[in-house]
């Protein structure tokens, strides 16, 4: 997705009575992520309609119940919107000071916030389970093209611990909540010298563990809710994993 789909983002802000003069990307993977300097909103342009609706929906539906989350930009914007192939969601921007940030206390008191509020939006959306990408990564490396420069040995050194590992952890933890899914550090914000939450394409039906796996131990030490010791280890096994499989 190149950096052409911006122009026509900043145009239509800027018919909303918005002063957008330098676009700044802040953000280009599966996503692009732009803020529309110097206006207050974030525009994130995705070729997954789906997806992009039902994380908007998910992020409304936290802000109803004061989650510790980057809003949806609502002030005039009517959104969704769909340009050609892609569609387009609008959020809060927030300026991010690299000197100030949250320690691992407030983020994991934060993250138990964040999971309390997940807990009651279950039937807001049909949600995915966290497994779904660990095993769209075994079926990728049972490819020989996928990752070819990757050594036979550890490509089957990586689908065992992931195969091994869902298996283990589902004996482990059990039953499913709702969870972020992804909220390591570029998916949290320092505002107002608070944590908040961003990204929540992510949100998915998984183990608690697993979102605790995404960031450090002690984030881990601090947090208030009850977790299995054993399983978040696994999580981070997992989590290397994948990354290791996808990168």
């Amino acid at each position: 997705m190149g950096v052409d789909v911006i122009t026509p983002v900043a145009d239509l802000v800027r018919s909303w009575g918005f002063d957008v003069r330098h676009p700044v990307s802040q953000r280009s993977t599966n996503n692009v992520v732009v803020w529309l300097s110097p206006s207050p909103v974030l525009a994130k342009i995705s070729t997954e309609h789906d997806r992009a609706n039902r994380e908007l929906a998910i992020a409304r539906g936290l802000v109803e119940l004061a989650a510790p989350v980057v809003p949806p930009f609502e002030q005039g914007i009517e959104q969704p919107v769909s340009m050609s192939e892609r569609v387009v969601t609008f959020w809060q921007y927030e300026p991010q000071n690299a000197v100030i940030e949250s320690n691992a206390y407030q983020i994991a008191e934060y993250l138990f916030r964040l999971h309390s509020c997940l807990a009651s939006i279950r039937d807001r959306a049909a949600l995915p389970s966290f497994g779904d990408p660990l095993m769209s990564a075994v079926t990728g490396l049972e490819r020989p093209e996928f990752a070819a420069a990757l050594a036979e040995a550890d490509r089957a050194l990586l689908r065992e611990t992931l195969v091994d590992g869902v298996v283990r952890l589902a004996r482990m933890t059990g039953s499913e909540r709702v969870i972020h899914g992804s909220p390591h550090r570029f998916n949290i914000l320092n505002v107002d010298a608070a944590p908040k939450f961003i990204d929540f394409e992510t949100v998915e039906f998984g183990p608690l563990e697993w979102d605790l796996a995404h960031l450090g131990p002690e984030v881990a030490d601090h947090y208030p809710g009850e977790f299995d010791h054993q399983a978040l280890e696994l999580c981070r096994v997992l989590v290397s994993a994948a990354t290791s499989t996808w990168c």
